[in-house]
């Protein structure tokens, strides 16, 4: 009996034409969903990626900025370093100076809580005091690089031949020698004489001080006459009772003779000697004076609330006598 193959429709081999419009559509709105989607991600992130380049542009920037801020400051504390460095050197050599000096001017050890400007004050005050005295009170020889011939004390006269007090030192200077002024002065008396002391200037000095020079050959100066350290005040001679030509030097204190073999050989490097062998005066009420008058002026001409905290020129106890 023959073989009869079963009857299939149409309609249920085949999807019918809108459905497969309808899957095409979806597949189609999918892909496209997915590729916008996929363009948007792509632009977010292109535009975050663009904002990334610029932060990091902007930080870059900034480092390198950073860095040569650094780099400056660097260069500045190097600067500044040596600048100490060197600040801390001169410190170091202004301190040794004011250590020598302080041990040239004999000045006590400073207390600790004293600052450089107190010391650098107290050796100018001193300093001061000294190159003060050294202007005001006779020191050095009235005719320099010249020989002592007599000394001040008891002697034999060369002419009456008798023991005489010699109130002074004679200098063998030969006729012309000029005589300079061995401190500050007013020229008291100016006398003319072909007797005794001859022609002999007398100078009156501060602080009591007088000083005469006799048997000049003729004077630079007159009565009444100021006359500065060091200036000529005349010329040596034979004038008056002399067996040769020299000079008679004397130096007196309120009147009274002293020997002026100290005060010739006085000067800043034997500063304290005068004070120890000439006990006629009383040198520490005479220090205390000058250094009052110093320290004034250095006050005066700083600062007016500064306080000085000085410890100012060493002297001696007066004399009993």
């Amino acid at each position: 009996m023959p073989h009869l193959e079963p009857s299939v429709s149409p309609s249920s081999t085949k999807p019918s034409r809108p459905r497969q419009h309808y899957y095409r559509t979806v597949i189609i709105l999918a892909v496209c969903g997915l590729l916008s989607y996929g363009g948007y991600s792509m632009f977010h992130l292109y535009q975050n990626a663009k904002i990334s380049q610029i932060k990091a542009q902007k930080l870059s920037a900034q480092a390198l900025a950073l860095s040569a801020s650094l780099s400056e400051e660097t260069a500045m504390n190097q600067d500044l370093n040596q600048a100490l460095a060197a600040k801390k050197k001169s410190l170091i050599a202004l301190n040794q100076r004011i250590n020598d000096m302080e041990t040239v001017l004999g000045i006590e050890p400073p207390a600790d809580n004293q600052t450089i400007t107190q010391r650098v004050d107290t050796a100018a005050i001193n300093s001061a005091v000294r190159a003060t005295l050294f202007q005001l009170i006779p020191n050095g020889a009235p005719t320099p690089n010249v020989q002592l011939t007599s000394g001040f004390g008891t002697r034999v006269h060369p002419i009456t031949k008798k023991r005489k007090r010699h109130d002074g030192l004679d200098f063998a200077a030969k006729i012309g020698t000029p005589v300079y002024a061995p401190a500050d002065a007013v020229i008291e008396r100016a006398r003319s004489s072909n007797y005794g002391y001859g022609n002999q200037l007398t100078l009156n000095h501060t602080m009591g001080f007088i000083s005469t020079y006799s048997h000049l050959s003729k004077f630079k100066v007159k009565q009444g006459e100021f006359v500065k350290k060091g200036q000529l005040i005349g010329w040596t001679g034979n004038s008056g009772l002399s067996t040769g030509p020299h000079l008679h030097y004397e130096i007196r204190f309120l009147g009274k003779p002293l020997n002026p073999r100290p005060f010739v050989k006085w000067n800043i490097e034997n500063f304290d000697a005068l004070f120890k062998q000439e006990k006629n005066v009383q040198w520490a009420s005479l220090l205390n004076t000058i250094n009052s008058m110093v320290a004034m002026q250095v006050q005066l001409t700083g600062d007016e609330n500064h306080d000085l905290g000085i410890t100012t020129a060493s002297h001696t106890e007066p004399s009993p006598n």
